[in-house]
């Protein structure tokens, strides 16, 4: 059964997109959304451009940063804040339906 997830795009606007439990908001979002320097390490937090900021509302229902995530978030990432993900480490699950994300700056 496919989940949605609510895309903010960089210039603000939102689209729903469907995404299957277990494919990571990277994936998903570059599977329907194709935006530009946009996940170009492919999903291996090596490289920060799949970044999004997750709705405060919808943050605590994800599992905690790894250190990796975090260091590559300080690190590479533009404008992180407390609400910063990678979207390769974020693994949708059911419990994450109508999650809403913001991709971050380019």
């Amino acid at each position: 059964m496919a989940l949605k997830l609510n895309v903010i795009d960089r210039e603000g606007n939102q689209k729903i997109i469907d995404i299957e439990e277990g494919t990571t908001i990277r994936d998903a979002i570059d599977d329907e959304l194709f935006p530009d320097n946009y996940g170009v390490c492919g999903g291996c937090c090596a490289c920060g451009t799949c970044h999004v900021y997750v709705k405060p509302s919808d943050y605590d229902k994800l599992k905690a940063k790894e250190d990796e995530e975090i260091d590559t978030l300080e690190s590479l990432a533009l404008e992180p804040n407390q609400y910063s993900r990678l979207g390769c480490q974020v693994e949708f699950k059911k419990e994450h339906d109508n999650m809403t994300v913001t991709i971050a700056p380019d």
